[in-house]
């Protein structure tokens, strides 16, 4: 073996260790983070449920900070996938929205306490300014794309200010989550046709049955 193979030999598996114990880090994290909470879970505390010692954390997260908001992406992420696949294929902006609120409810089921801890607020978490948005403000800002986007497309009222109504459509879906376990017909039911209504104007039945509403990420 030539020395440029030898050295790539502990290079790759010394890669492969670190992204190992990241996992694990971020694993432990989602679970402290969903039993205890943001404030009350150490870095201490995850990398002893992570079984790595205390300095790998900070080999990975500068702070609990940084590893609340790579936990909080991976949820996104995750979300987004399992949405994503029960939306494909589904045209107009009611269907659009039945299947959405399926795949929340299912979602929130086999992943429990997840969504929850995923949307702590980081402006209150953090030391300073730079946190970036929530995740409750992505997906408020995302709702505001879609909504513009229908807008465009005939399928959605024009006159709204989308980004208004993109986090009242984000906080009606939270607010309404609560009571999905046991009344999840009629959640699903009402609210799917109660923002039907809300969004899609007199007259364009056509573009809205057809329209892809929730379907790929939005143009802004």
């Amino acid at each position: 073996m030539v020395p440029a193979q030898q050295d790539a030999v502990p290079s790759a598996r010394a890669d492969r260790r670190k992204a190992e114990s990241r996992q694990r880090l971020l694993a432990a994290a989602r679970r402290l983070f969903i039993e205890q909470g943001y404030h009350a879970t150490r870095p201490q505390d995850i990398a002893r449920a992570a079984d790595v010692g205390y300095g790998t954390f900070y080999l990975h997260f500068a702070d609990k900070q940084e590893c609340f908001l790579a936990f909080a992406d991976a949820a996104r992420a995750e979300l987004e996938h399992f949405v994503g696949a029960r939306l494909h294929g589904i045209d107009g902006v009611e269907p659009q929205l039945r299947a959405l609120l399926e795949a929340l409810i299912d979602y929130a089921q086999q992943n429990p306490g997840v969504l929850k801890a995923a949307m702590t607020d980081v402006s209150v978490i953090a030391s300073s300014g730079g946190a970036g948005p929530s995740l409750v403000e992505r997906w408020a800002e995302e709702w505001a794309a879609r909504i513009r986007a229908g807008a465009r497309a005939g399928a959605i009222h024009a006159d709204y200010d989308a980004e208004v109504a993109g986090h009242a459509i984000v906080g009606l879906l939270r607010g309404a989550a609560n009571c999905g376990r046991h009344r999840r017909a009629e959640l699903i039911d009402t609210v799917a046709r109660f923002l039907t209504r809300a969004l899609v104007p007199e007259g364009a039945s056509d573009a809205a049955l057809h329209h892809k509403f929730l379907d790929g990420r939005p143009e802004a």
